[in-house]
């Protein structure tokens, strides 16, 4: 009998095929093993994980319970008022738990940037002064710090409030427009070339603006746009807007949307920023434009309430502590990223407001904080908008006056919400717009 080749030759293709098939399977499962054990010795030292235990010490700890030794509550007892203001720059605390136990706290700041911040506000040395820079892309705070001058005293605000970035005693003034412009572009037919009428002055609100009285003066409509009455701050036609389209439930939804009278989530003690329902059609025309002094807002919600529209549903709950350590190295906290409580989710209406913003920086109310900016040549490649506001202080006639906005670099990707307050006795200084701008210029160059 003859032998069949054929077969022959497939055996021994099955016999070898197999064989390596298996082979390449057991090396991939030794280097795998090899790798994890590797990874697991070289972090042994600095980073341990915890026993995953519910509270009865009995059973697994279900849903986010096991994530964390200590609570967002505890740590801001390890970071002092002080050390936000305070120069050189510390960007690690040391702290002890309630049962004695030596952490060491790691932050977010940047210490060129917090350095920029505190210099820029002792510089030119307000009455009062706080600002706020955070990045955008990860909700990490990389500059914090407030001011308050020595011959303040604490005449307009008292020294109990301590880093004044974390309370809203501030008037939001216009940057409240940021809120209603989004609200009236979420309606159809209307963009940020759409004109309204404008009778008056821009920057007053009487109620013949508005249609409530009549003027013993002629005055003739001019039509305005959206983008020009959002760049320029004028009151008139946002004071509209407020009682053509938001009834106080309407106008009260849309603040919450945009986290007035709601935790922000931060992991230092925040005061929550204060929307006040209108009592009348001339209280939600005030409201609608900022005109009122109920409205108030702290800083680390101003620079949230800049970079919204920039990032829409894509932005990130704020947070400055990174990671706790005990001294053994056992990791006690560490920050894991979660959306923001603010979220845009209109994507038109976001394209719209951010270049409004870019046209208060380019024609509007900040011109003139942002021209020695437009001299050099990498300006071309910043992506820069904001909002400003001026009111005065509840209980003084100290003028408050913000801004909010937001920078990005068009090569590198890399975008930025800043907030600036100052609160002016008889002479101002400086402009907070001029600070915000110094700011995102030494943001965006240190990352080049």
């Amino acid at each position: 009998m003859r032998n069949n080749l054929f077969h022959i030759w497939w055996a021994r293709f099955r016999c070898w095929y197999l064989n390596w098939r298996y082979l390449l399977v057991s090396g991939l499962m030794l280097a795998v093993i090899l790798g994890g054990g590797l990874c697991l010795l070289l972090g042994s030292e600095t980073r341990k994980v915890p026993l995953l235990l519910a509270d009865d010490a009995c059973s697994l700890a279900e849903g986010n319970d096991w994530r964390q030794m200590l609570k967002p509550a505890e740590l801001g007892s390890w970071l002092h008022d002080e050390a936000f203001s305070r120069l050189p720059v510390a960007t690690e605390f040391e702290g002890a738990t309630a049962n004695g136990r030596r952490v060491k706290v790691f932050t977010t700041l940047d210490p060129e940037i917090q350095t920029t911040l505190i210099k820029l506000l002792r510089r030119y040395h307000p009455q009062l002064g706080a600002g706020v820079v955070i990045d955008l892309a990860s909700g990490a705070v990389e500059a914090m710090a407030s001011y308050r001058h020595r011959d303040e005293g604490g005449k307009i605000l008292p020294r109990e409030y301590g880093n004044l970035c974390l309370h809203s005693p501030f008037p939001a003034a216009s940057l409240f427009k940021i809120v209603t412009a989004y609200g009236v572009l979420c309606r159809k037919g209307i963009d940020r070339h759409t004109t309204f009428p404008l009778v008056g002055r821009r920057h007053t609100l009487y109620r013949y603006q508005l249609g409530l009285g009549k003027s013993r003066y002629r005055y003739r409509p001019v039509a305005v746009s959206l983008e020009e009455a959002f760049a320029r701050s004028v009151n008139p036609i946002f004071g509209k807007f407020g009682i053509d389209y938001f009834p106080p439930p309407k106008l009260m939804a849309l603040g919450e949307k945009f986290a007035f009278n709601r935790d922000l989530g931060f992991d230092l003690p925040l005061e929550r920023s204060l929307l006040v329902t209108p009592a009348s059609d001339f209280e939600r025309a005030e409201t609608a434009c900022g005109f009122i002094k109920s409205t108030r807002i702290s800083p680390v919600h101003a620079a949230l309430l800049a970079g919204a529209p920039l990032l829409g549903t894509a932005l990130k709950q704020p947070y400055v502590v990174d990671r706790v350590i005990d001294a053994q190295g056992v990791e006690l906290y560490s920050h894991r990223p979660e959306p923001a409580v603010l979220q845009l989710a209109n994507a038109g209406a976001c394209r719209e407001l951010t270049a409004m913003m870019r046209a208060t920086v380019r024609y509007g109310t900040a011109k003139k904080s942002f021209r020695h900016l437009k001299r050099r040549r990498i300006y071309r490649q910043w992506d820069l908008g904001g909002k400003t506001g001026s009111l005065d202080m509840p209980g003084n006639d100290h003028r408050c006056e913000w801004f909010a906005g937001f920078a990005r670099d068009r090569k590198q990707g890399c975008r930025y919400a800043v907030a600036v307050v100052l609160v002016h006795g008889e002479k101002r200084t400086i402009s907070s717009s001029y600070i915000a701008a110094e700011l995102m210029a030494a943001e965006l160059r240190k990352k080049r």
